[in-house]
């Protein structure tokens, strides 16, 4: 009914004035009745009526557009600025010099400074001085070129100090003429994702530097190994002979031969890690060789008071590898897990498949490590054992890289150690060479 207020509003004003109007012609002045115009004056006078109170209606119809129109957009732009103020990125607006004009208050949480105190200030403010001259070369690089949008990692200055690594994603608008009108875009901190980066970098650094020390280690080890060897052999025969003749220094023999022993493994265990093996690759099931390696060394970790539990995903996973080194490394990290839990507990040996990989896990109850002890894993002659040789891991790493394996190694103190090993299955990693990488997390 609304929608046809001013029709029905101006037809009855104009019934009304018609019908005063002939009462007043034909009644009061008593004048002719002229039937034809008077019919057309009084169609033509009720179609303004209808034509203005149209008019009307439609303006009353624009006016409750309009106001609808300003409702949306004032619920829009209050949407609009609650989304800006709590944002997790920083929203900027420059004009074409780089001042700001407008910043949302994540702004404040990056960088310490106020909105009122970083409005209208020029965005290089905020930049380390040694780092503005780069900056601006490639924003105007990216001017020059007419660029839409950039990307830019840029290092801001806080304001209780330090700083922060933020991504800049940039838009770049321009007048009719080609010239730069100003800036928006985003600010994220990647100062996390900057930082391990670089921690990356290093490990890698690091990883090169140790390398290159267990190449020299390997060629000074085969070199002492040889040396040593050859004259320990006749002291140990000459000892032998001694030992029948003088049966009362026995127990100083005794100690004699268990020392010359441990030279021996020593230096076996150098020849390993330096001398190049012989390596026979063949196709064989790693479920297959862990169920004999836990078989051999059952009985030991009983008498640890040691429980070995296998999980195993499926009893065929098959990989290309050399059977009696790869149960060398099993073997070592076995016996490591039992040497860590002095007064019992549980053994983890999981295997399964995920990614072209065959992934071992050995996990214990024992003490654990902590971040020194974990950083030092895998150095020669490194050992937190009172009669170990600290060879026994790095010759497990010799023998995955060998294998172009991996293993990552988790550890907590007082909650256990997790050796996690990847190995290439046969179908997917044939001939394929991967460096080997160590990573020790806690």
């Amino acid at each position: 009914m609304k929608r046809y207020q001013g029709r029905f509003i101006g037809i009855s004003i104009v019934i009304i004035f018609i019908t005063v109007w002939n009462f007043i012609f034909y009644t009061v002045l008593n004048n002719p009745i002229n039937w034809t115009v008077d019919i057309i004056y009084t169609i033509l006078i009720l179609l303004v009526g209808a034509w203005v109170g149209g008019y009307y209606d439609q303006n009353l119809i624009n006016l409750a557009n309009l106001k609808e129109s300003e409702e949306r957009y004032k619920k829009l732009s209050d949407e609009m600025r609650m989304v800006l103020e709590n944002i997790g990125d920083v929203v900027f607006h420059s004009d074409s010099k780089g001042y700001f004009l407008y910043l949302n208050p994540a702004w404040e949480k990056f960088t310490g400074y106020t909105l009122k105190e970083s409005l209208y200030m020029n965005g290089l403010h905020f930049l380390p001085l040694e780092d503005r001259h780069d900056i601006i070369k490639k924003v105007r690089k990216a001017i020059r070129d007419k660029a839409e949008h950039a990307r830019f990692e840029f290092a801001y200055r806080k304001k209780q100090g330090g700083r922060f690594w933020g991504e800049v994603q940039m838009k770049f608008y321009y007048d009719q003429y080609g010239e730069l009108e100003g800036t928006i875009g985003t600010i994220s901190d990647v100062t996390e994702r900057i930082y391990a980066k670089e921690e990356l970098i290093e490990m890698n650094e690091n990883l090169a530097v140790q390398s290159q020390k267990l190449s020299i280690a390997g060629q000074l080890a085969a070199g002492i190994a040889h040396e040593v060897r050859n004259p320990l052999t006749a002291i140990n025969g000459f000892l032998q002979l001694i030992k029948k003749d003088q049966k009362e220094n026995h127990q100083y023999l005794d100690i004699i031969f268990s020392e010359i022993k441990r030279i021996e493994l020593v230096l076996s265990e150098l020849l390993i890690l330096a001398k190049p093996q012989a390596i026979t690759f063949k196709e064989k099931n790693v479920i297959e060789i862990l169920h004999q390696v836990v078989t051999l060394l059952e009985t030991n970790a009983i008498l640890y008071n040691v429980a070995i539990h296998k999980q195993f995903q499926d009893e065929q996973i098959h990989i290309r590898c050399d059977e009696n080194q790869l149960k060398q490394v099993f073997i070592n990290l076995i016996k490591n897990a039992i040497e860590a839990m002095p007064h019992g507990g549980n053994i983890y040996i999981s295997a399964k498949t995920k990614n072209g990989f065959a992934e071992l896990s050995f996990r214990d109850d024992g003490v654990g490590m902590n971040k020194m002890t974990l950083k030092k894993l895998g150095e020669p002659f490194y050992t937190t054992k009172d009669k170990g040789t600290g060879l026994g891991l790095t010759v497990c790493l010799r023998i995955l890289k060998d294998h172009h394996g991996s293993i990552n190694v988790e550890s907590e103190e007082g909650i256990g150690t997790d050796f996690q090993i990847a190995l290439p299955l046969t179908e997917s990693r044939k001939g394929q060479t991967r460096r080997i990488r160590m990573i020790t997390n806690r």
